[in-house]
């Protein structure tokens, strides 16, 4: 008894453990004051990324060089970093599909014996899932550590684009400035008239912020593989980002610059505006690879933890001759209404769910690939990735276990 007291402390113990770090994260997230929102009226002030996930990839980026890679290393670390907990959530998962395949028969004889009294048959079903050390938070775990960990990458990223965007504008600015300075400073220009002399050095400094947008290093530290701006969607949108966009007035983009009003924005990235893109007017900044890969890969790893959650899902699909003969053979009546029917029970409220978030979490993947930063994007595909092979990894060896322990019955038993 004593030991059952000490292991239950302990599952508790770990489950808080993982809340206050669920907590921890978002209160960090939370406490990063303007996250992703950045003033430049002050045009010669040094802009700091503020969120923790943020300076990370920034101190990455500083070794690596560029953004793209930048980002792979990253999830690479992240996934390496999360492991311990990854396995422990796969543990806990295949834990309960096991408890699970086992109480299936005796829930379907509960079902069968209470009927329409849902008062009796929950605390019986609840007794039985104490017998079995089935947790019913253990089976939700998952999900609430996913959606924890991807909101808090998400703010990370978001600071990234927020902070891009308006570094991006101050340089182009401080070039901007610094021509028309120049041009406008020429003893040459002294007899001409103003507007002509304003307009021909307008004409120049958009002229240089173009050079200088276009230079070798600036466009490799926004740019990856075919994808011309990673810290726009790699989609449709134009690669250079408009004022609307930059601002947060167009799309969902919750990055944002503040301190600029348009018509300095359009004077200052005029030349640069509408360009850059595979497309006329600077459109399509990439060809929705990253959503689709995002989204596939994403499926694929449902499955895959589907797979690993109910192995005996298939062996439950039987017909309806069958399952009354089981009932049967258990010592207990079918079911009136599937006697009266002659049909399955619908899946419980459980099974609905699990199945919903199955069909959920790709969409929500590949929503956000389309709708946010190919960095973004490239970080879910990267995840995605990795957590295909892990799982093919993790359903490989458990494959091998489960074989082993069937072949070996009488050795089990002897123990």
């Amino acid at each position: 008894m004593a030991r059952l007291d000490f292991a239950r402390k302990r599952r508790m113990l770990v489950y808080a453990l993982v809340l206050l770090i669920g907590v921890c994260c978002i209160v960090l997230s939370a406490c990063n004051k303007n996250t992703g929102i950045y003033d430049v009226s002050d045009k010669g002030a040094t802009l700091e990324v503020n969120h923790f996930i943020a300076k990370f990839i920034n101190s990455l980026y500083e070794g690596i060089g560029n953004i793209g890679w930048t980002v792979v290393a990253f999830t690479v670390i992240l996934k390496l970093i999360l492991s311990p907990l990854d396995i422990w959530q796969k543990m806990i998962t295949r834990k309960n599909a096991k408890a699970m395949e086992r109480m299936k028969p005796q829930l379907e004889i509960l079902q069968a014996k209470y009927g329409d009294d849902k008062q009796k048959f929950q605390q019986e079903q609840m007794a039985l899932y104490k017998r079995e050390k089935y947790s019913t938070f253990g089976a939700c775990l998952p999900t609430i550590v996913t959606l924890v960990v991807f909101f808090v990458i998400f703010a990370g990223f978001r600071e990234m684009v927020g902070w891009k965007y308006a570094n991006d504008y101050q340089d182009c600015y401080s070039v901007y400035d610094q021509a028309m300075k120049e041009e406008l400073d020429r003893p040459d220009w002294e007899n001409e008239e103003n507007a002509e002399r304003f307009a021909e050095a307008k004409d120049i400094a958009q002229t240089a912020v173009y050079n200088f947008y276009y230079d070798d290093a600036q466009v490799e530290s926004r740019s990856f593989l075919w994808i011309k701006n990673i810290f726009v969607p790699d989609g449709w949108q134009n690669a250079v980002p408009d004022y609307l966009t930059v601002t947060g007035q167009k799309g969902m983009v919750t990055s944002r610059i503040t301190g600029v009003q348009a018509d300095e924005y359009e004077d200052v990235m005029g030349k640069v505006l509408g360009t850059g893109g595979w497309a006329k007017e600077g459109k399509w900044n990439g060809f929705l690879i990253l959503p689709i890969l995002s989204l596939a890969l994403s499926v694929i790893s449902q499955k895959l933890m589907s797979a690993a959650q109910g192995t005996g899902e298939k062996k439950e699909k039987k017909t309806f001759k069958q399952r009354i003969e089981k009932l049967k053979n258990l010592g207990a009546p079918a079911p009136a209404q599937e006697q009266a029917n002659g049909k399955e029970k619908k899946p419980d409220q459980a099974q609905a769910s699990m199945k919903m978030m199955q069909y959920m979490m790709p969409v929500i993947t590949a929503v956000f690939a389309i709708m946010y930063s190919s960095a973004f994007a490239l970080y879910m595909l990267v995840s995605s990735l990795t957590s295909t092979v892990f799982q093919l990894a993790f359903n490989l060896i458990f494959k091998i276990v489960d074989k082993k322990k069937a072949q070996n019955p009488v050795a089990k038993k002897a123990r």
